[in-house]
Formats: structure tokens, sequence, C-alpha cells
């Protein structure tokens, strides 16, 4: 599909948006921008999936995928696409603020909670520490962190901040 074509089917979905937008991959809020190598629109089912190098980005946020199925609330006629209510992306996953770097197997955002919810091999890095485990659960308001893993353990190397 050619740059211009994919611009335009953005716009027309509604992914890049002006004003309104809350938080979804940033706790900034704004327009939210996303990119692919392929992006299928199912306005019936309000989804977006977008396929191959997938990108979503948000103000000073971003989410990398191999894949990524946006779900949105229906629009104002109860068609096309409205507030996304979860962000669901598979393979590769890496989730990138200012603060820190997350990667996992699989990372699911739900607007009601703004929790982004990383699963499988994560990896958690912040400045130089970091942490691992096989759940993270990031609130993107509160800026809080919690890990887990499952029957295993949660492991941490944590620099001390220099005086």
């Amino acid at each position: 599909m050619k740059k211009q074509t994919v611009v335009t089917a953005l716009i027309a979905a509604g992914i890049i948006a002006a004003g309104g937008a809350q938080a979804q991959v940033s706790s900034e809020g704004g327009p939210v921008m996303v990119g692919g190598d392929s992006m299928h629109m199912d306005e019936l089912a309000h989804t977006q999936t977008l396929v191959g190098r997938v990108e979503v980005i948000q103000d000073n946020a971003r989410l990398r995928a191999d894949k990524v199925v946006i779900t949105r609330q229906a629009g104002p006629n109860g068609r096309g696409f409205g507030e996304v209510v979860t962000i669901v992306a598979t393979g590769n996953v890496y989730y990138v603020t200012p603060d820190s770097t997350m990667k996992g197997d699989q990372a699911v955002y739900t607007k009601a909670t703004d929790d982004m919810v990383l699963t499988g091999d994560v990896i958690l890095t912040q400045n130089q520490n970091v942490t691992t485990g096989t759940r993270l659960v990031y609130n993107l308001t509160q800026k809080t962190t919690t890990f887990d893993a499952g029957t295993g353990r949660v492991k941490a190397i944590i620099y001390p901040d220099k005086k």
C-alpha cells in the first residue's frame, strides 16, 4: 500500500485523532499514531488489526510488536471507531516510556483500568536497573509497577542512585 493511501486510511479510521483523546499508551494522553506493514479495519467489530513492525505512538511513549489489535467503542452513529477500549500486542513486544523499557511476549492495555499488562518472558529496565518475571502490570496514571513470576521468582538487579 502506498504511503499516501495508508495515511488517508488512518485519518479515515480516526486512528490519527485530534483533541479529546485520553491515555492509551502514554500517561500524557493526546493523539495516537499507529503504523504497520498491513492494517485491517472492521467497522462492525470496531477493531483495527496491524501486522508487521507495528508501532503505536502517543506523546512520549511507544508500543512496538509483531501484531497489534486495537478495539474501540462504536463511533457516534453506532458504527466506525470511537475511543480505545483495549490494545493487544503480541510477538516481540516492547513498551518504551521516558523512564523505562518493558519487553515481553504479549501486552494488553485496558483503558478502564489504565493498566498495561505484559506477560511471557518479561524484562523491565530502568536506567541500569533490571527486573525479570513472567507478568508485569504497569498503571499509566499512577506510574506503579507490580511484578510476579508465577511459580518462579521475580529477580532484580538494582543500582543505588549516586549522590
